[in-house]
């Protein structure tokens, strides 16, 4: 597959994965308004969904810099699930630098093997 097939394939699957987060976000905050749910009971869903999304795009995609990109998702989301339970005293606050610099690195990375193609 050409580098220009899967960068259009990962962008329709992005809108796709983007607009899917909305519907379920919007229907969870929906559901909260109506008393139905509590939807604070469910922040901790936000960083399996961002990991899953990266893992999708890993095992979608053959190019290195699509799967980097991957990875920094699943990373992300470990850092947002350890901002939200506090492990290790992680707060957004206190730990916002780390993912500042893995999203470095990951732009590196991409920069480096998508050259080398």
């Amino acid at each position: 597959m050409s580098l220009d097939e899967d960068k259009r394939k990962y962008r329709n699957g992005k809108n796709v994965s983007f607009g899917l987060v909305l519907i379920v976000i919007g229907s969870l905050f929906l559901m909260d308004k109506m008393h139905w749910v509590d939807a604070v009971d469910y922040w901790y869903l936000f960083p399996a969904l961002i990991a899953l999304s990266g893992i999708i795009l890993i095992f979608s995609s053959s190019h290195p810099d699509l799967i980097a990109k991957g990875v920094f998702r699943i990373i992300f989301a470990f850092w947002l699930y350890a901002s939200i339970e506090h492990l290790w005293g992680w707060t957004f606050h206190s730990s916002w630098p780390v993912i500042l610099i893995a999203w470095g690195i990951q732009s590196i990375i991409a920069g480096i093997l998508s050259n080398r193609q």
